[in-house]
């Protein structure tokens, strides 16, 4: 798209969802156009609407969230002004805040197919099923109809309905980018990930390139130590966006990890015990006062259970001699003991690669330096209090000093589980919030 072209559509303010993303994807492909629409939105837009509107707009098609928010300020409540803010707020991580705004343009202009998958998306990830399916099923038959169903399906906890939605959208549109984002970040959440990784693969193909698809791609990547793919992925986002935190995080830590020799046998060893410690109570047959009292402990794995001593067990009320027993029974079973986690590292040993600081160096040489734009544009740097999680997992976040969601992306599942008093309810509760931002720890 021509420089004039994004001209002309910023002065006009033709408001239409539809055309808003298709003129999204050309910023994302072309630097002229680029270019122009960043020279908007490094305007303050004043306090006049339309000016504050426009440069808004610029900023959200940039991706520049936090900032086109700022710029609303000054833009009123027109249903084009809430149709930016909608989005804004879906980008930034509200999706409650999207829905609410967009929900405000139902019975305008602004209606139309787009507008309604728009809305059970929001909703959908706000956690309102409801909200989210009457939306759905404003949509025709088709693609975006099965896609708005599948996450309505999903918000409402139907995850095998959800999934098979998903499939027919698929089936419908294979560049359906939503339908193979949000079935692929199902099966990445079930452990299936050969299949994940192809339908990241096809939603980060169709252009611009979905940027969680490709995030998760190199999680996925980065699990199974294929860095130079890892690499790939993160190298895509930062050549449009330099300034992305999650990508640049990512992109540091697999510039250290090609560096890192790994004893490979050990490295096997801890991710078989990682998977023993992983197994729930609840398959092992346990008497009815000894399943009462650790889950009263909130201990619902056996890596909860060998994290505690005989002492501790013994020290809580009802749990006595005969249910320690039983507990060290099943232990031996697995090989495994009271107390032999406590102060215990899972890290396999290695060789030092380069630090940090180097391979931020080393970044900076490739994409230039992070301070172009704000931080705060990106999810990645918004507080950790923005997830309301429980004491218990606060605490543990706490603990181990995570302080923004962007801190918390660069620890894996098992680093949190090993974490004193940190279980599965908490690692459960953690990763419901982060999917409602598109986002998923690391699983090893």
């Amino acid at each position: 798209m021509p420089p004039s072209n994004a001209n002309s559509f910023l002065a006009e303010l033709a408001y239409d969802l539809e055309a808003l993303r298709a003129m999204k994807r050309e910023v994302g492909t072309s630097s002229e156009a680029r270019q122009t629409v960043d020279a908007e939105s490094r305007k303050d837009g004043g306090s006049n609407a339309k000016d504050a509107l426009r440069s808004a707009t610029a900023s959200w098609l940039l991706g520049r969230t936090d900032r086109a928010l700022t710029q609303l300020e000054n833009a009123g409540d027109a249903p084009q002004a809430q149709l930016v803010r909608g989005l804004s707020r879906m980008e930034s991580g509200d999706p409650i805040g999207a829905a609410s705004s967009l929900s405000t343009l139902i019975g305008t202009s602004i209606e139309g197919q787009s507008f309604f998958v728009e809305l059970a998306t929001a909703a959908a990830l706000g956690g309102d099923a409801d909200h989210a399916m009457k939306a759905a099923r404003k949509l025709p038959e088709g693609a975006d109809a099965a896609y708005a169903e599948g996450i309505a399906l999903e918000a409402a906890g139907e995850y095998e309905d959800a999934k098979q939605r998903y499939e027919d959208a698929i089936a419908a549109d294979p560049q359906h980018v939503r339908a193979l984002f949000h079935l692929a970040l199902r099966l990445d959440a079930e452990g299936e990930d050969a299949r994940a990784l192809e339908l990241y693969r096809r939603a980060a193909a169709v252009p611009p390139g979905h940027v969680n698809a490709l995030l998760n791609m190199a999680l996925l990547y980065e699990d199974a130590a294929r860095y130079a793919e890892a690499e790939g992925c993160y190298r895509r986002i930062l050549a449009s966006d330099p300034t992305h935190v999650r990508a640049r995080i990512g992109m540091k830590d697999v510039l250290a990890s090609q560096n890192m020799y790994y004893d490979e046998d050990h490295e096997r060893r801890e991710d078989r015990r990682a998977q023993v410690l992983r197994t729930p109570i609840s398959e092992f047959e346990l008497s009815v006062r000894s399943r009462n009292c650790l889950s009263r402990m909130d201990i619902t794995t056996l890596g909860d259970l060998v994290r505690k001593s005989e002492a501790e067990l013994l020290a809580y009320k009802n749990f006595g001699e005969t249910s320690l027993q039983e507990i060290k029974d099943i232990l031996a079973q697995k090989g495994l003991r009271l107390g032999m986690l406590r102060g215990e590292s899972d890290e396999a040993p290695l060789r030092e690669g380069p630090s940090r600081a180097q391979a931020e160096a080393q970044l900076d040489a490739l994409f230039g330096g992070a301070d172009e734009e704000p931080d705060e544009d990106d999810p990645n740097d918004m507080s950790i209090d923005a997830l309301e999680l429980s004491i218990r997992a606060r605490r543990c976040m706490d603990n181990l000093e995570i302080r923004t969601i962007g801190d918390l992306l660069r620890h894996s599942e098992n680093e949190l589980l090993a974490s004193k008093n940190f279980g599965q309810t908490s690692l459960n509760e953690i990763r419901r919030k982060l999917e409602s931002l598109g986002f998923q720890l690391r699983r090893k």
